[in-house]
């Protein structure tokens, strides 16, 4: 059983918490793409919508980590910090490049969808990365 703490969520991978604002806000957001992972339709604008979405929460997760870098930044180890961005702006790379193809005249559907789970298991494995740079902070 996790320690409660003052954000909790329940991921695929099993319930983890954190006491940090943007630390909880990044697992909030891969929490939310939890929902979306299974997304399939046949309908372009609603793809498009939903795919902004998509775009819209690991731009979030990304702003989220800034923020707690400019907090944290001299507590930080740069090794785990920079596997952390690179999964983010990967997974930001994965949500445009659907979204340009769901914009394109030939648009296939299932093909384009499939970016909702490609996103949320490169964030969700990055998820123990996440959580060793709030313990860097309170370890330091």
């Amino acid at each position: 059983m996790p320690i409660l703490r003052k954000y909790n969520y329940n991921l695929e991978t099993g319930t983890v918490g954190t006491d940090d604002d943007n630390i909880a806000n990044i697992l909030y957001n891969i929490n939310r793409m939890e929902m979306k992972v299974s997304f399939s339709t046949d309908d372009v604008e609603e793809l498009k919508k939903t795919l902004g979405e998509l775009y819209a929460a690991t731009v979030d997760c990304k702003v989220n980590l800034f923020d707690f870098v400019e907090i944290f930044d001299e507590k930080l180890n740069a090794d785990t910090l920079n596997e952390v961005c690179a999964v983010f702006d990967e997974a930001m790379k994965c949500a445009k490049a659907a979204i340009r193809a769901a914009c394109s005249n030939e648009v296939d559907t299932k093909n384009v969808a499939a970016a909702f789970p490609s996103v949320y298991k490169m964030l969700l494995d990055i998820v123990p990365s996440v959580l060793a740079l709030e313990a860097q902070i309170t370890n330091n």
